[in-house]
């Protein structure tokens, strides 16, 4: 007995001890599993996508505060810099008997309405603010009387030239705004005398050249701006700047970054050099920038990077190289930026990327990257919090299909389409139908546009095979040969129509329009021959990019519906192909099928105009309008997206998704009710069919049902009737 109660008890302490180490190991985790991040003050692990996506999902709603979700990450150094003492006296101004057109603030002056800089103001002013004037000269002796200023707004105005040694006397100058004139170029002589300069503005001007020698070794000089101007990489000189921080040089004209361009700015620790021409970057170009911070290369024409390009900069927060045609990026680039805080990638293909790339150990600090796609994301930088895009405007982070109307869409066209056309299939292979010609036609149309529906029905299907999971299976999908083999079906079922449609066409219009030219009808052989041709064509059409770029499989693996409008990024890999099928053979098509059909109906118009509109006229005019607007409502929306995007005129995202799943397969879904189910003679068949046998059964019952009613009516008819003969009688008996 003893035994058994020190074993109850052994046994009790044993179990207590698990279950507190338990919940320990619990309570002190503070990892989430990868591709999850713990919300704050809290056990709680939110996904990638859930950051920054416009919706609270954290108790604190901390995944959608404002230092979570700006990227604040780089230098902002000039903004916290501590100016006071710059100021000077703020009072000791004489402020009275002031021009005109001018105002006081202490000793700040405000003017407007000025050619020139006015010459009566109190020399001790220590701030003058001409902005939007009409100054067009800056010359030497301008502004000798005014020695004292510290901020000189000389923005917005008409000045073409500056005069040498025009800011000799203004010696305690700190802030100099030159912005949106018309300078064109800065000389030695030009800045003499600037010897406190800090801040120079000469952004949106036509400079295109500029010396800042008059500025070499300044101890003061801490931003110079000179975006949207003219400049190139051998017409912008900089000396020894020993404490230039930050030099913005956006939408200019350079060519090349080259070892010396910035070989005096070791103190440089913002260097902002995007939307220009260069296409090459010295290996040593950042050579003596160790205090670079932030530097911005996007939107340039950057083919090439060395690997070692940024080894010296190992203190960049912030990298922007997106928006440049990099064809490879070396898998040592990053490999020194251990602090890198925010990374730019946009528009560059990463497929052959090592998928430990940016690995948690190499970039513990790394806080928001900006992909090409939005697969990427876990594809690459599982541990980054903050990764966009989040979608491609069909798939999301989670699912193949992002949206749950996009999901039953697909369901109900590939159902609808399927239905249809199988129906077409039953209706032309049972029916003996007397124009053959017409019904092979038709029967090859309804396998092409039957192509579309099982397209989307496989679509449907991988969505719900990668529902909550697609992050982690999209790059595989997209270069799979499954997705390429899909993509092919659906490419071989719009380019078959296109030509079959076309083809139709062009056959009764020959019929119609002109009967009487000697045309011999086509037999049934020729359309079946025809058929085969069209039908190699299309496959060929599908099967070439598949052998040109089979290393890759990917001219339909663009994105998760495998189908390559090429909308969403106008010039990958293929676009001329892409360009030449839609803009090329379908808008071809398109104008066939609008123009032989008006002229067919302008033909039959002509023959009958003489004669009353009959019913069976009016349904043909009404079939004709139908089938070329359906006709277009496919393919112009298409076709004029497709022009626009290859302009490089944003196109939304979202668009895609509708285009491939509510534009595309709509000649599909409704060819079987324009060729088929609007014809007489399919209405007979189908009348005649088991689906008129049902009606037949259902029409009895209810005229069985409508009898005894009627029967039951009459009845109690007879029966009202023989009450009211019967009344008066009653009323007689009364009476008397």
């Amino acid at each position: 007995m003893r035994y058994k109660h020190i074993g109850l008890v052994g046994a009790s302490l044993i179990i207590t001890l698990c279950l507190l180490s338990g919940l320990m190991y619990y309570f002190n985790q503070d990892k989430c599993p990868v591709g999850t991040f713990l919300c704050y003050n809290s056990t709680i692990c939110m996904p990638q996508r859930s950051w920054c996506n416009g919706v609270s999902d954290c108790p604190y709603s901390d995944d959608e505060s404002t230092e979570n979700c700006f990227d604040m990450h780089g230098t902002w150094d000039w903004f916290t810099k501590d100016r006071q003492y710059f100021w000077g006296n703020l009072e000791d101004c004489d402020t009275r008997d002031a021009p005109v057109r001018c105002t006081y603030d202490m000793c700040h002056v405000s003017c407007t309405n000025y050619t020139e800089v006015p010459q009566n103001l109190s020399t001790n002013v220590t701030a003058i603010f001409l902005t939007e004037n009409s100054l067009t000269h800056l010359t030497r002796n301008v502004l000798s009387r005014y020695r004292e200023i510290r901020l000189l707004y000389l923005d917005n105005n008409d000045i073409v030239e500056i005069e040498k040694w025009a800011f000799l006397h203004q010696n305690e100058l700190f802030w100099l705004v030159l912005t949106t004139n018309r300078i064109n170029e800065i000389q030695t002589g030009h800045l003499t005398g600037l010897n406190k300069l800090e801040t120079l503005r000469l952004d949106q001007n036509n400079i295109v050249m500029a010396d800042f020698s008059d500025l070499e070794n300044s101890t003061t000089v801490y931003l110079i701006d000179l975006s949207k101007n003219m400049l190139t990489t051998s017409s912008l000189k900089l000396p020894q700047l020993p404490t230039l921080t930050e030099i913005i040089l956006d939408e200019n004209r350079f060519e090349s970054i080259t070892e010396d361009l910035f070989a005096g700015c070791s103190a440089l620790k913002s260097l902002s050099i995007g939307h220009n021409n260069i296409s090459s970057v010295n290996e040593n170009a950042f050579r003596n920038l160790q205090q670079l911070v932030e530097l911005n290369l996007a939107y340039n024409m950057i083919v090439t990077l060395s690997p070692n390009v940024f080894q010296p900069v190992n203190n960049l927060s912030k990298l922007l190289i997106g928006y440049n045609p990099v064809a490879e990026l070396p898998m040592t680039l990053f490999s020194s930026l251990n602090n890198l805080r925010s990374l730019g990638l946009e528009d560059i293909n990463m497929d052959n990327m090592d998928m430990d790339t940016f690995n948690l150990q190499m970039f513990p600090n790394l806080d928001f990257v900006y992909f090409k796609k939005f697969h990427y994301c876990m594809t690459y930088a599982p541990n980054v919090q903050k990764c966009r895009p989040i979608s491609d405007g069909v798939s999301s982070v989670s699912h193949l299909l992002g949206k749950p109307l996009l999901r039953a869409a697909v369901w109900s066209i590939s159902c609808v389409t399927c239905l249809g056309n199988s129906l077409v299939l039953w209706g032309r292979f049972t029916a003996n139908d007397e124009n053959r010609v017409l019904s092979i036609i038709i029967r090859n149309l309804a396998v092409s546009d039957m192509l579309m529906g099982i397209y989307l029905f496989i679509i449907a299907v991988e969505d719900a095979r990668f529902r909550d999971n697609y992050q982690q299976e999209a790059s595989t999908w997209m270069s799979s040969w499954s997705c390429t083999i899909v993509g092919a079906l659906a490419m071989t079922s719009s380019e078959v129509s296109v030509l079959i449609l076309s083809f139709m066409s062009v056959e009764r219009f020959i019929l119609i329009a002109a009967p009487l030219k000697c045309h011999r009808a086509m037999t049934s052989q020729t359309a079946a021959s025809s058929m085969i041709v069209i039908w190699i064509i299309g496959l060929v059409l599908a099967v070439v990019p598949v052998i040109h770029w089979r290393s890759s499989t990917r001219f339909y693996g663009i994105n998760g519906m495998c189908f390559p409008l090429y909308i969403d990024d106008p010039y990958l890999t293929g676009w001329e192909y892409s360009a030449f099928i839609f803009l090329g053979l379908n808008l071809l098509g398109l104008m066939i099928i609008g123009y032989v059909y008006a002229a067919m109906f302008a033909s039959i118009w002509r023959t009958r105009h003489a004669t009353p509109l009959s019913v069976g006229d009016s349904e043909f005019a009404l079939r004709f309008f139908l089938i070329v607007l359906t006709e277009a409502v496919c393919w112009a929306p298409i076709i004029a997206l497709k022009i626009l995007a290859m302009m490089k005129y944003p196109v939304p995202p979202d668009l895609h998704a509708w285009i491939v799943i509510f534009i595309l397969p709509v000649n599909s879904a409704i060819n079987p009710l324009l060729y088929t189910f609007t014809t007489p003679k399919f209405r007979e068949r189908l009348s005649e069919g088991w689906l008129g046998k049902i009606w037949s059964c259902v029409s009895r019952k209810h005229s069985k049902q409508d009898s005894q009613t009627s029967s039951s009516i009459n009845k109690t008819t007879v029966i009202d009737k023989n009450m009211m003969q019967s009344l008066p009688l009653c009323i007689q008996y009364d009476a008397t």
